[in-house]
């Protein structure tokens, strides 16, 4: 490693500390987090170009998304053990604060990489697979807490005796037709439905992204085995909730993250005739070679 890039790298550990150091200040001395996440999500993209334009390489962009993502979480992890607290109070916009320091990062590369016209930034597939691998260990941590220590459960209370519902939305079309008849909110209804869809799309897209090479058939297994194996190991383990719904709803979830990515793949061939998952260079150096045999 040259000098040059040591001293990169040591600026972006130094900055990647401070913005943490500040976000951390944010939320315990301001009582609307809110400022703490937006404050947040703007230095994070003002990092992320200023790291992208100086090197002109995506590792060091990396670099500070790891850092502001793995250090974020852990913050969330200790203010979560620690309640209560009277000191400092744990809310959902530790989560978002996590959210923003991957998302951002990914999306600001990911939208220089599709606009860029040239081999300008090098190392972009590298970027892409630390940063899904990043995302997929975090993903892991949310689906375990969610699932089995504190599962999303439905409004409804559970059948009788251990009972289990094997007819999808069975047990939830009779709760919304009570609910309508008695004229009791469905809001907690839609916020489960929403945050199982929700839970299950990241799975969908990755699934799509890892697999994509593989054939339909094993595709297919993959798609609806995983999360039926997180059902199953949750009634067999008595850990958590148990339910054909949440199998129904996350396969939902399965097939939106599956059309995510059939989305994106459609707009980059379209505008670069390309995959979004292939290098440029060796795009156009395989383009130029077959111009050159014709």
């Amino acid at each position: 490693m040259n000098k040059r890039a040591v001293n990169i790298s040591s600026l972006v550990i130094l900055l990647a500390l401070l913005s943490l150091i500040l976000e951390i200040c944010l939320y315990y001395f301001i009582p609307q987090h809110i400022i703490a996440v937006v404050i947040a999500a703007l230095i994070s993209l003002g990092l992320s170009h200023l790291f992208l334009e100086m090197s002109l390489d995506y590792d060091y962009c990396f670099l500070h998304a790891a850092f502001m993502t793995i250090t974020s979480l852990a913050f969330c992890i200790v203010v979560y053990l620690m309640q209560p607290n009277p000191w400092i109070q744990y809310d959902y916009s530790l989560l978002a604060l996590i959210v923003v320091n991957w998302f951002i990062p990914f999306a600001y590369c990911f939208i220089r990489d599709f606009f860029d016209r040239g081999p300008r930034f090098s190392d972009y597939l590298f970027f892409f697979h630390g940063m899904s691998i990043l995302f997929m260990i975090v993903y892991l941590i949310a689906i375990i807490k969610q699932l089995f220590f504190t599962p999303l459960l439905p409004p409804y209370e559970p059948a009788a005796f251990g009972a289990h519902n094997f007819v999808p939305f069975m047990a939830t079309g009779s709760y919304i037709e009570e609910a309508f008849f008695n004229n009791i909110s469905l809001h907690h209804m839609i916020v489960y439905i929403i945050e199982m869809i929700v839970l299950a799309i990241p799975f969908g897209f990755y699934a799509k992204v890892y697999c994509r090479n593989l054939p339909l058939l094993v595709r297919l297994a993959v798609y609806f085995a995983v999360p039926f194996l997180l059902e199953a190991f949750q009634y067999l383990l008595g850990i958590g909730r148990a339910d054909i719904d949440d199998y129904t709803l996350a396969m939902i979830g399965t097939v939106i993250g599956i059309i995510i990515y059939h989305v994106i793949y459609y707009i980059s061939y379209n505008a670069h005739k390309r995959d979004f998952l292939e290098d440029r260079t060796v795009t156009k150096s395989l383009i130029f070679h077959f111009n050159s045999s014709i």
